[in-house]
């Protein structure tokens, strides 16, 4: 409150009454997936199967399932495909002793007999194989950065030098840290004055007209005559076609380091190991040694979820993994829904390849989470890695992630049951086997006029959380009703800050009423006396959420 010394009117606008709850999204995937291209370890968010295949590459052809696949597009590409618009995807490698065993593709330039430098694909990957490079005679000068020497006795490394308007050299006097640009001439020309400095063109001999301390640096920037530089060109092939292509000019391994860091390239990262100028080539050097990790195993998994607990992510899936990784998969998500991290979720599971995706495996699960949902049966799609493969089938880990994608596209209160999910095709179950795969808690997607969601229900032995839409309009409501609080947080805890709490709220509440998410709510915001002193006020909200149509029962009377 403004203090009151002079006469005169004074405003104090409080603006609680007009906190309003931020906007509530339940339908980013977070998924955990191997692929051959990529950062490992590294939340990356993709919003289409496009930006996917261009942040993480293509997948390879499909064999069993057991023969380590990878995972992470095939499992997106369903995904998108059901309406996914947006996922946050991590990188896994299998590791060994604790390092991942993707490595990344190299090519190594020489110069006069040694290493000049190494050319290494930015990420790890069977990818970074499809990487070539060449050095061809430079049809330009090249441009040599940041070249730093210290004492009055400076030569430049590489020459002759070009008379050019880019060339400047920079002078720190270590006495003063002042740093200053000074005037530049060519050898012909005048002896230097004060903050002036002549180049010897043939020799790269500076010489200043200053007094130069033996501890201040002096650094250059100049241009080389193209006789003395080389073009670097990397070229990232598909099959016979050039991908992307990155040209640098440069004088010697530590100037191509420098260009490629400054691009910085899409493609490269490079060690220098000699000065010299790297030779010539006949023919595009090819990259060597990248490989991907594909066989990363549960408790990489494990670990490629821990960096999405900071993420926004509802729905989450572990592309690939099967029953085996339930356990795993329902402990990150009561984790990630604790009042730590506050991000509550769902995982989608499916049975893995071959005998473990049987109907009576899948009956025998042990999962019993309201924060699970376990999907059967295997999926048929086509393989873009197999053109000639018409369709392939994968196993229920895979339609986990179709089923993924068809629930992040509906509000929290739409049930899958009925839904259409969008797939070449399922295993066709008889009758019984689908009934006893729902009494053991199981999504089931049946072929039936195309192929439709039998009932969408989570594995909970718990029946008020059976249906996956108790589940995701509860979490809604938590979403919302701590967006609504938090910008309350260190205001007063009197009876007008606490209206407006319980305003912010309730306009927050009847919302998903008038959205059909609740049939209805009671509300109360109260603070004891006790409870003021504490910094408490506290909330209560009885809900009452929608529950969808699973059956119709219907009685007709003949007269």
């Amino acid at each position: 409150m403004t203090e009151t010394i002079l006469p005169g009117v004074y405003v104090d606008v409080r603006p609680e009454g007009l906190i309003v709850p931020g906007q509530v999204g339940v339908g980013t995937i977070g998924i955990v997936g191997t692929a051959n291209r990529g950062p490992l370890g590294v939340p990356v968010s993709v919003g289409s199967i496009a930006q996917a295949r261009s942040e993480f590459g293509n997948y390879d052809p499909w064999v069993d399932g057991q023969s380590n696949e990878l995972t992470m597009i095939r499992a997106l590409e369903l995904a998108f495909a059901n309406g996914a618009t947006r996922a946050v995807a991590v990188r896994v490698s299998e590791t060994n002793g604790g390092v991942a065993t993707a490595a990344s593709a190299q090519a190594v330039l020489q110069s006069g007999g040694a290493p000049c430098a190494t050319l290494q694909a930015a990420t790890p990957g069977t990818w970074g194989n499809d990487l070539r490079v060449d050095v061809l005679p430079a049809v330009g000068p090249a441009f040599v950065e940041d070249e730093s020497h210290t004492g009055p006795n400076v030569t430049l490394a590489s020459t002759p030098v070009l008379a050019s308007a880019r060339t400047r050299i920079s002078h720190l006097v270590a006495a003063t840290g002042f740093t200053r640009w000074l005037v530049v001439s060519y050898d012909g020309s005048p002896a230097p004055g004060p903050g002036q400095v002549l180049i010897d063109r043939a020799s790269g001999a500076l010489t200043f007209g200053d007094t130069i301390d033996a501890a201040d640096v002096t650094t250059a920037y100049y241009a080389v005559d193209p006789t003395s530089a080389a073009t670097v060109r990397v070229r990232q092939m598909r099959g016979l076609e050039v991908a992307a292509e990155e040209t640098y000019t440069v004088v010697s391994g530590a100037d191509l380091a420098r260009d490629v860091s400054a691009g910085p390239s899409a493609v490269v990262t490079v060690t220098a190991a000699t000065a010299g100028r790297p030779d010539l080539t006949t023919v595009q050097l090819p990259f060597a040694g990248g490989s991907n990790g594909a066989a990363a195993g549960s408790a990489d998994y494990k670990n490629g979820f821990d960096p999405l607990l900071g993420e926004s992510a509802h729905l989450m899936l572990a592309a690939g993994q099967g029953l085996g990784f339930g356990d795993e998969l329902d402990a990150h998500c009561q984790l990630a829904s604790t009042d730590t991290y506050r991000a509550d979720r769902i995982g989608i599971i499916g049975p893995g390849p071959g005998s473990a995706g049987t109907v009576s495996a899948v009956r025998a699960h042990t999962l019993a989470s309201d924060r699970i949902v376990l999907v059967a049966p295997d999926v048929l799609t086509t393989d873009a890695a197999s053109p000639g493969q018409p369709s392939v089938t994968l196993p229920g880990a895979y339609a986990a992630a179709a089923v993924a994608g068809l629930l992040s596209r509906y509000p929290a209160h739409v049930s899958l049951t009925n839904k259409i999910v969008i797939a070449g095709g399922v295993t066709v179950l008889a009758r019984t086997d689908i009934e006893d795969l729902v009494s053991s808690r199981v999504l089931v997607i049946e072929q039936r006029q195309g192929l439709h969601i039998v009932r969408g229900i989570t594995t909970s032995a718990n029946t008020a959380w059976q249906q996956i839409t108790t589940r995701r309009i509860v979490d809604y409501a938590k979403y919302g009703v701590r967006s609504a609080a938090e910008p309350y947080i260190g205001l007063l805890n009197n009876d007008r800050v606490r209206g407006a709490l319980r305003a912010t709220i309730n306009s927050f509440l009847t919302g998903m009423v008038d959205d059909e998410m609740l049939n209805s709510y009671q509300l109360d915001v109260s603070a004891t006396r006790d409870e003021q002193i504490q910094g408490i006020a506290r909330v209560v909200i009885v809900l009452q959420p929608v529950f969808s149509i699973d059956f119709i029962k219907v009685t007709m009377f003949l007269a």
